[in-house]
């Protein structure tokens, strides 16, 4: 995964565009309604798990854990993991940002209503160019965000993925269970995401030696 050629990672690109399209026209409205969650309580936690993917946690851990393996760096100079791990965590880091900065203006452009608007919008709504966080539908930020985050550990540190990509899951169908997102939202999220990790890690990891 770590060394995908351009070509192939532009077929996956292609795929998921394509299946995300495929859910727009076929499956987000039956989707839809088998996904949402009405229920208060049960609505409460998945509120909770749909923070996984909120990018806003993330800058603060990486941004702590590069602070204090800087600092230990230069207490410990002879400790080059702690060099290591400050410039993998400005890697995922930056995988974060541009992912999650390329599907904000793509959500601004094309300007799909969120399913909580279903009753007057439908799945089929669009108002593109407004920038309004209610037509801010596809893709799904949150997806975006969890699965670059996770796909960027995962290339540091493969076995994690048994553990991370679940996670990543898990974040994408709660903005289903939220009323947030459609499905075809989560897969292009899910796409960029993953695409975008790997992008950055291939431009990023000769020149960070990581």
């Amino acid at each position: 995964m770590k060394h995908l050629r351009t070509s192939r990672l532009a077929v996956y690109a292609a795929l998921g565009l394509s299946l995300s399209l495929i859910s727009f026209f076929l499956l987000d409205e039956r989707v839809y309604h088998l996904t949402r969650v009405t229920d208060k309580d049960a609505r409460e936690i998945w509120l909770i798990i749909t923070d996984l993917g909120s990018s806003g946690w993330m800058a603060i851990v990486l941004i702590s854990l590069w602070t204090v393996s800087s600092i230990l760096a230069r207490i410990t100079p002879e400790n080059p993991r702690w060099k290591l791990l400050a410039r993998q965590s400005v890697f995922v880091f930056i995988a974060v940002a541009l992912t999650g900065i390329f599907t904000m203006v793509a959500k601004g452009i094309v300007g799909r209503a969120r399913p909580y608007l279903f009753d007057t919008e439908g799945p089929s709504g669009f108002d593109p160019f407004v920038f309004q966080s209610s037509y801010a539908s596809w893709p799904s930020g949150h997806t975006t965000t969890a699965f670059a985050f996770v796909v960027a550990i995962v290339l540091l540190a493969p076995r994690l993925k048994y553990i991370l990509l679940p996670v990543a899951i898990l974040a994408g169908y709660s903005r289903m269970a939220v009323d947030a997102h459609y499905l075809a939202d989560v897969i292009m999220g899910t796409t960029i995401g993953t695409i975008g990790a790997i992008l950055v890690y291939q431009w990023l990891a000769t020149k960070l030696k990581i």
